[in-house]
């Protein structure tokens, strides 16, 4: 893709508008609350509404018999209130390790600086003049290393590298890294989108190089990039091979 062509990064920014490399906790954590835990909390829902009813009992045997008794009287308001409760429990369980362990940089653009953040805290400072590298991979689970060059005027006789968790989360993530290899004058990397189907395409190509090795089918340069010709003639060898077609001088025997 010529430069040209390219779309300026589009990160996520304070509210001050420093640009932040790598995912917030929002973006990580939004998901997993609205879908994951939801479906997790419906699967328990049994076990929770068992344990309210038991509570309830216990309440009327106690003599209670209030508002709160009284709403919790069906099954399946006992089932859904059971599913809300896991739910906030299970949200909560998951934030709270994600707030302390959250690493992230934070981009002034303005004023040229780097800040580490891990969790709430500031680990560690630096100017955009001392990075040396900028690099991470598109894809989920993945991190960013960013180097910085050493300031022995500052007690900082060594080399020193940042990381940074899920780099390839989503595309804005990842914009926040592009935008920090513009700010450091590096090349930037191509879109989080262009890459992300670049690997997928090698992914695919590699398997399809492995089945045509095992039937001693030719490999053609065009398979690389076309898999729709890979597959047509992956599927005219096999019938080949099985009897169902004349074969031609180029095909395995």
């Amino acid at each position: 893709m010529p430069d040209s062509a390219v779309p300026e990064p589009g990160p996520r920014r304070t509210r001050s508008g420093a640009v932040i490399v790598g995912p917030t906790v929002a973006a990580r954590y939004v998901p997993g609350a609205l879908i994951g835990l939801p479906l997790i909390s419906v699967l328990l829902s049994p076990f929770a509404g068992a344990g309210l009813q038991q509570w309830r009992l216990g309440r009327l045997r106690g003599g209670h018999d209030g508002l709160l008794e009284q709403l919790l009287s069906p099954a399946w308001v006992q089932l859904l209130t059971g599913a809300l409760l896991l739910w906030a429990l299970f949200a909560l369980w998951a934030i709270v390790p994600m707030l302390v362990t959250h690493r992230v940089v934070h981009l002034d653009e303005a004023a040229g600086t780097l800040t580490l953040r891990k969790g709430l805290r500031t680990t560690d400072r630096a100017d955009i003049s001392e990075v040396d590298h900028a690099v991470g991979e598109a894809e989920r689970g993945s991190i960013a290393l960013i180097g910085l060059r050493a300031r022995p005027r500052h007690g900082e006789p060594e080399d020193r590298q940042w990381v940074v968790q899920e780099i390839g989360w989503d595309a804005r993530s990842f914009d926040g890294l592009r935008a920090l290899q513009t700010a450091a004058g590096l090349r930037p990397a191509p879109p989080r989108g262009v890459l992300v189907r670049e690997n997928r395409r090698r992914r695919i190509a590699r398997s399809n190089h492995e089945l045509a090795e095992r039937l001693g089918m030719p490999w053609r340069p065009q398979y690389e990039h076309d898999e729709e010709a890979f597959r047509a003639e992956f599927d005219r060898v096999r019938r080949v091979l099985g009897g169902k077609e004349e074969p031609r001088p180029t095909d395995p025997e």
